[in-house]
Parts: structure tokens; C-alpha cells; sequence
């Protein structure tokens, strides 16, 4: 019986960064690096989403969102995690609602949710600055 070939590996299929914002609770986005068409525009984010259960969610997301986009969309080949954070407040939530407030971004931008993101969670305004939250969402807008 002929003996299997092992081919090592080009490069890394995931590499992650510490970071000084990496914490428990906290928003992320994936973007990928084709823009997708929305709407309004084209944007390189396909999801927007909070850490629920501590903060190794970012990876395992980005890891479960990669395997459905890599068979569903062409041209895809990175996704990248960014992460947001935002001071805390007492008996709030802040994660949360800065999640909720991108989310309202994008969808006041490009007139739909994320790919990706299903349920639009409630806003509460005057949370955040609208000009920070459309700032870190044109980061990712389609040049």
C-alpha cells in the first residue's frame, strides 16, 4: 500500500492578536475582504454581533460564520474580526446597546441589516455619539 502525502501548511488559517479591549463583554464585527451589495451601497461587514458567553466568542463566531460564507458567497476568501468596546456603565448593559446602536447604523445606512444578523435588537438613543457609530461603520464602506 502507497504511503499518503502530507502537504504542511502555506500559512496560518487563524492567527489572534491580544489586545488590550479584549474583554468579557463586548461588540465585534466580521468583515470580509469582498464588499457585499446592500440596498444602499456596498459594505465589507457581514455581521455585527456582542459576546454573550465571555470572550471567546469572537473566535468560535468568526470560525462558524467563515464555514457559512466560504460555501455561500463567491469572491470570499478573509474574514476579519474587529472588536469595539465601550465604557461601562452601573446597572447597564453597554455592550448591548452599542450592538443595537451599530446595528441601527448600517440599517439607516444601507437600508438593511448586516448578511448575516437576523434580529434587530431595540435602540435606546443618546447612548452613543451618531457621529462615533457612522464613523466605525464607514470604516468598513466599499472603496
Amino acid at each position: 500500500m502507497r504511503k499518503l502525502k502530507v502537504r504542511p501548511p502555506k500559512q496560518a488559517l487563524l492567527t489572534i492578536t491580544r489586545s488590550r479591549q479584549w474583554a468579557n463583554k463586548m461588540v465585534y464585527i466580521l468583515a470580509a475582504n469582498k464588499p457585499q451589495g446592500y440596498r444602499n451601497g456596498r459594505s465589507h461587514i457581514l455581521y455585527i454581533g456582542t459576546t454573550k458567553k465571555g470572550a471567546g466568542r469572537p473566535a468560535a463566531s468568526a470560525v462558524n460564520k467563515a464555514s457559512e460564507v466560504f460555501y455561500t458567497l463567491h469572491g470570499v476568501k478573509t474574514i476579519d474580526v474587529h472588536i469595539v468596546t465601550c465604557a461601562p456603565r452601573r446597572a447597564m448593559q453597554t455592550w448591548k446597546q452599542l450592538e443595537s446602536a451599530l446595528l441601527d447604523v448600517f440599517r439607516k445606512t444601507y437600508f438593511q441589516l448586516p448578511r448575516y444578523n437576523k434580529v434587530r435588537p431595540k435602540t435606546k438613543e443618546g447612548l452613543f455619539s451618531k457621529g462615533a457609530l457612522e464613523k466605525i461603520i464607514g470604516t468598513f464602506d466599499a472603496r
